[in-house]
Parts: C-alpha cells; sequence; structure tokens
C-alpha cells in the first residue's frame, strides 16, 4: 500500500482539519478507530510542540509534513520539519531517550509531550531529515 502523506503550514488553525486527516488516512490504510484517535492525538502533540518551540528558528515558515506507511501489522508515522537546526536534533534525540526511561516531573516544564509519544509509539527516533530539518519516525500497532 502506498504511503500517505499530508503537508501543511506550521500553524494551530490546521490542526482540526489535520486531526480530521489523520483519522481518515489511519483508517484507509486498516487503523481502528482507537488507533487512528491515539495518532490524530499523537499528531497535535508533534505540530503543536513544531509550532511552539520551533518560533525560535522558523524564518520560512516552511510546510510540516506527516506520512503513514503500512509495516505490516503497524503503521508507520514520520514526522517532518524541514527548518527545525542539526543542534535542536540532537537535543530532541536525547530528550526523548529520556522521555522513554519515565514520566517527568510535573514541575518540568519540559519533557511530558515527548513522554505522550512514547506511550503511543514504539521504536520512536528523531534523526536529522536527509534533506536537513527532523525526521521522527514511530510505528503502531493497526488494531
Amino acid at each position: 500500500m502506498k504511503p500517505r502523506r499530508l503537508t501543511f503550514p506550521p500553524r494551530g488553525t490546521v490542526l482540526r482539519q489535520l486531526r480530521a486527516a489523520v483519522r481518515d488516512h489511519a483508517s484507509k490504510l486498516g487503523a481502528g478507530q482507537q488507533v487512528a484517535d491515539n495518532l490524530a492525538l499523537v499528531v497535535d502533540e508533534l505540530v503543536n510542540n513544531a509550532i511552539e518551540h520551533g518560533a525560535a528558528y522558523r524564518r520560512q515558515n516552511l510546510d510540516l509534513a506527516v506520512q503513514f506507511e503500512v509495516d505490516g501489522d503497524r503503521l508507520r508515522i514520520e514526522f517532518y520539519d524541514q527548518e527545525m537546526p542539526a543542534a535542536t536534533v540532537a537535543e530532541l534525540t536525547k530528550a526523548l531517550l529520556d522521555a522513554s526511561n519515565g514520566m517527568p516531573s510535573l514541575d518540568n516544564e519540559r519533557g511530558r509531550g515527548l513522554f505522550l509519544l512514547t506511550i503511543y509509539l514504539e521504536d520512536l527516533r528523531a534523526e536529522l531529515a536527509e534533506n536537513g530539518g527532523l525526521r521522527l519516525v514511530g510505528s503502531i500497532a493497526r488494531s
């Protein structure tokens, strides 16, 4: 089955439509309703983080992208932020490792969103995309 890719501007005004599109794409790829809802929550968190934290580096307002692909009984999700600097990708990689080691303190201003991602996605990793920027990859069971 061909991967499904959504591209969208880094603006909060797209979130409602994006969540609906994610649910639709996930369902078409064989995901159950709960999985589709979980993916919509994951994408919402990714986009909110990209908007909030991206304000420090975003200059061109290049589109963000999310792609879904069937991988056996799983769906693989890939999230792209082309403008994220390499140093920030490296920081995110470390922060994901920390988040996978348990829930951060509720007093900590950072890390709760990443911890949420580790709850829903397996094999989660952040890396430098082929053409620069962030490529975040994870997977979830389709049912």
